[in-house]
């Protein structure tokens, strides 16, 4: 679970690099794989991005428009282990220097979405929409709760500039 703590974490405050406790290879890999593609300007937004991942099988796949291969590029990175797993997709887009990013990554709980939800002070309920449970925290971080069964999916969404 210090994946699942990580991860919260940095959605939480949207992280810096200081707090980064994740594998600094992992992160190097998210960062060649970008630059391999050709796309440079935001290197310090994807080590940010990836500073928690950890675990013993990481993967980082890449995607993006010939027509804007200069300034975009989507990684989706999958890292964790068998019942603690990340999924973390990020657009990035370099505009007038700076980076913008939009975040989100998915987690699944083995705990029901409202013993979740319970132990996630920082969040309050906004709405049920659909199968959707919408909580969001003070920094309007939202957080959406998906029930699957007897466990929860349980995705994070944030922008963030560089």
């Amino acid at each position: 679970m210090k994946i699942r703590v990580g991860f919260i974490i940095c959605s939480l405050i949207l992280s810096s690099n200081a707090m980064a406790n994740g594998n600094p290879d992992f992160t190097a890999f998210a960062l060649k794989q970008a630059n391999s593609k050709g796309f440079y300007g935001c290197d310090t937004a994807i080590k940010t991005t990836f500073q928690f991942a950890s675990g013993t099988d990481i993967r980082v796949f890449t995607d993006q428009f010939d027509e804007t291969k200069s300034d975009s590029l989507k990684l989706t990175g999958i890292y964790g282990s068998k019942g603690d797993t990340v999924y973390l997709e990020a657009e990035y887009r370099v505009k007038d220097s700076k980076c913008y990013v939009t975040k989100t990554s998915m987690i699944t709980s083995l705990k029901s979405c409202t013993a979740y939800a319970s132990e996630m002070k920082e969040f309050n309920f906004v709405a049920e929409t659909g199968d959707y449970i919408v909580l969001q925290n003070k920094g309007k971080v939202p957080m959406f709760l998906k029930p699957l069964a007897t466990s929860c999916v349980v995705t994070f969404q944030n922008t963030l500039t560089f």
